[in-house]
């Protein structure tokens, strides 16, 4: 179950810009890019669109549907930013493995011995948390956010994020991976990990 989409983005953070349903949000500055019946808003620039675009997230996609009939946050219409519902780790990517391990969720472990550079997991989060309000900690140490893709819903309102969190500083082999997402309006602050071989 692992696809090679192996390319460290080269973009530095990227903003995710917050592109809800509520009113005054927007997906302003992103390209929609639609696969397997999956639409996201991503970066016009973002190495990430063209590995969406041929199929290396394929499995990723599969799971994130999975993902999305489990929370039916996608049947909410324009109204406030719904809450952070749901948290995933969908994916641990390394040099030293050579392509991405995908984790299945309640994984407490990755079962590959990860680590070299390029080095970085793959996230999904079901409501709004984002750049903004999103973190990232690998063996203690602050994650960089590469990139965060909006995931639109079947009403055409983005109902979540798929980002990338660089892992390769400081140099860490194996340790805990732990992804926190906080909802931007009234609602949970939620966390899932997993231990990086």
């Amino acid at each position: 179950m692992t696809k090679k989409f192996f390319s460290l983005a080269l973009a530095s953070v990227l903003s995710c810009g917050i592109a809800f349903g509520a009113e005054g949000y927007t997906t302003e500055g992103k390209e929609k890019v639609t696969r397997n019946g999956m639409s996201f808003y991503v970066e016009s620039n973002s190495p990430n669109k063209e590995k969406i675009l041929n199929g290396e997230f394929d499995n990723m996609l599969e799971t994130i549907k999975k993902n999305n009939g489990e929370d039916k946050q996608d049947k909410i219409t324009k109204a406030a930013a719904p809450a952070v519902s749901k948290v995933y780790i969908l994916s641990v990517c390394s040099s030293d493995v050579g392509y991405c391990e995908d984790i299945n969720e309640g994984q407490t472990s990755t079962n590959l011995n990860h680590g070299g550079n390029p080095f970085f997991v793959w996230t999904q989060v079901n409501g709004y948390g984002g750049s903004n309000t999103d973190s990232a900690t690998f063996s203690g140490n602050q994650a960089s956010m590469l990139d965060c893709i909006g995931i639109e819903g079947d009403n055409r309102v983005i109902i979540g994020w798929l980002e990338q969190w660089d892992i390769t500083k400081p140099a860490n082999t194996n340790g805990t991976f732990t992804y926190t997402a906080r909802s931007i309006n009234v609602g949970p602050t939620m966390s899932t990990s997993i231990y990086i071989k």
